[in-house]
């Protein structure tokens, strides 16, 4: 496990255990959410009804069709991340206002087998001169996260509480590698420099996804 997600689970346990005297009597509980980030498991501190501290943990595995100049890749996306969160009740009721970011993986894995000719950078290539396109797409480890929401964990009564959140995980631009494998050109410098432009082309087109969206609903136990 990385020191950064580590070290995000410390500073929410750190403001907690630094808030006022009346902080004895915080309202503490375990929740499960799901939604665009996979399925999460966290814990919630709410010192009062207008402050609430979260920290947890979220995976999620998706996969679909990726087209980039032409070539259409299998992509197989996979969310693993720590987060710490501090949620706002400005008006105090159950509407809150969120910030704070999630730690950890985010990355996809392409693969694609052309079975007509190609263009890869600026040149056509056949199938059997590439062979298998392997790839990866990385986004930063460390995403900022902002949004808004419905969460009356603070406010019930009872024990158990609803929530809905949606807001924005700022993941930022993409760093991809792609190599050719089992094709007559797979070690030809020609097809390495060319694979250079595509990795560029990827990237570009990653651009639309450097603001991931944050939807879940979830529920949570108080003790």
């Amino acid at each position: 496990m990385s020191k950064r997600p580590l070290c995000a689970l410390a500073i929410t346990c750190a403001v907690a255990l630094t808030l006022p005297a009346t902080a004895h009597a915080a309202e503490i509980g375990l929740g499960l959410t799901a939604g665009t980030t996979g399925v999460s498991a966290e814990v919630k501190v709410a010192p009062n009804n207008r402050i609430m501290l979260r920290g947890g943990y979220n995976f999620a595995e998706f996969s679909g069709d990726i087209e980039s100049d032409g070539i259409n890749y299998d992509g197989d996306f996979t969310l693993s991340n720590f987060g710490a969160f501090a949620d706002l009740s400005p008006f105090g009721n159950s509407f809150v206002v969120s910030g704070g970011a999630y730690i950890g993986d985010k990355e996809a894995d392409l693969t694609a087998t052309p079975s007509a000719n190609v263009n890869i950078g600026g040149m056509s290539f056949t199938p059997a001169e590439v062979g298998s396109l392997f790839g990866t797409v990385q986004f930063k480890e460390f995403a900022p996260y902002a949004g808004i929401g419905f969460d009356n964990f603070a406010r019930t009564s009872s024990n158990w509480s609803f929530n809905a959140r949606a807001g924005v995980m700022f993941v930022g631009s993409a760093e991809v590698d792609l190599v050719s494998a089992n094709g007559l050109l797979s070690s030809d410098p020609t097809l390495l420099s060319e694979l250079q432009e595509e990795v560029l082309s990827i990237e570009q087109d990653a651009e639309d996804y450097k603001y991931f969206p944050v939807l879940t609903v979830g529920v949570t136990r108080k003790f």
